[in-house]
């Protein structure tokens, strides 16, 4: 019987196949790099992932990622491509990709990114939020409305996309949900100052510095401060040289960061405004300030009341209202996702928790598109 003929044991062996994608290990390195929002050291473990499987899709994906999070979208164009190109079934790429595009101002590139991701992936609640806010900036409202509606159904407990939904289909509520703040401010805070200034020609913080500083006078120890709705700290730095003590509340923990660089607040509190203000001391500050705060929360009452009970004996309330004509009721959810109140509501409310109006004064609170957005600086007394 012919016997098998076998290899020799020095015989040279056949090549190891050539591994051609990232393995497990280094898929879940790169995942863990950037939920650790570890953006510079996962650009750099990418550029390696993709020169060394660069007919694998994911490491170019994790690449545009990181650059796009470090702000850097026009980088982020090619690799984000590159994965798209490479992955034509991969939903997540041509939404990544569509966000790029967004973030460079190729709205009908973004729209075309972002369809395909839904038709991959029609339950895509991400893709499907993101073509609805490129339809809204294109002033597509009733398509807009029916994504946000359709995302909504997805993920019901979005707070974000219902008070879109609210306001598209002119439905007043009481505040802005915390969610919807908190995301808009955490992705607004690194060009926020720049923005409120240069673009919006806003100077409310430093308006209500003024308004305050001319109807009263620090008290030898200066005044403790507290800053509703502080965000960078623009309104506490004008208030800094009177303030003894500096205290600022926001629902954007991105907000706050910024805040705490100006080293000027001796406490920053990442919550609600309400829940904060029923946690504080009975008449522990001489001076509350809130620019352009309200204009989130359409219903007053209740901070009102809680700011009169914080306020001492002739501590003021410095604030800034948008404009609402009196025959359109108390307080109104507008198109741009903000509240007015009307100056009776306001007025009715100053009497009702005690407050002696000192001044309300109509002002032009900033300009969108070079149109003025009409309002009122307040200084209420107590």
């Amino acid at each position: 019987m012919k016997k098998h003929a076998q290899s020799h044991i020095f015989a040279p062996q056949p090549p190891a196949a050539r591994q051609t994608a990232a393995s497990p290990l280094e898929r879940q390195i790169a995942v863990t790099l950037y939920n650790q929002g570890n953006f510079g050291e996962l650009e750099r473990y990418t550029r390696n992932l993709s020169a060394q499987y660069p007919g694998d899709g994911f490491g170019w994906k994790l690449l545009g990622a990181a650059l796009k999070q470090q702000g850097r979208a026009t980088e982020a164009l090619e690799p984000m491509q590159t994965a798209a190109s490479i992955m034509p079934m991969d939903w997540e790429a041509f939404n990544n990709l569509g966000s790029t595009h967004q973030a460079l101002g190729n709205l009908d590139y973004a729209d075309a990114c972002y369809r395909r991701a839904i038709e991959l992936k029609p339950d895509f609640a991400n893709a499907i939020g993101n073509l609805a806010e490129v339809a809204l900036s294109q002033g597509k409202l009733n398509e807009a409305l029916a994504l946000f509606q359709r995302r909504l159904k997805i993920s019901p407990d979005d707070g974000y996309t219902q008070h879109l939904v609210n306001t598209l289909s002119q439905q007043t509520t009481s505040k802005a949900p915390a969610q919807y703040v908190a995301q808009v401010f955490d992705t607004y805070a690194d060009t926020f100052d720049a923005h409120l200034q240069g673009d919006l020609r806003c100077q409310v913080p430093s308006q209500l510095a003024t308004l305050v500083k001319s109807q009263t006078s620090p008290s030898p120890d200066k005044w403790d401060v507290l800053d509703l709705g502080c965000g960078t700290g623009l309104a506490g730095v004008t208030m800094a040289p009177m303030a003894r003590q500096m205290v600022g509340v926001d629902l954007s923990a991105r907000m706050l960061e910024k805040a705490h660089e100006r080293q000027i607040y001796q406490r920053l509190v990442c919550a609600d405004i309400h829940d904060m203000l029923k946690d504080e001391a009975d008449a522990s500050y001489d001076v509350i300030v809130s620019a352009d705060v309200f204009v989130y929360i359409g219903k007053l009452d209740t901070i009102i009341q809680e700011a009169r009970r914080l306020l001492r004996p002739n501590g003021v309330l410095a604030f800034s209202v948008e404009t609402l004509e009196a025959d359109q009721g108390d307080y109104r959810l507008e198109t741009t996702g903000r509240y007015s109140q009307s100056l009776t509501y306001m007025n009715r409310l100053a009497t009702e928790y005690g407050f002696e109006v000192l001044q309300m004064q109509p002002t032009v609170l900033r300009y969108e598109k070079h149109t003025p957005v009409n309002g009122y600086l307040g200084l209420w007394k107590r």
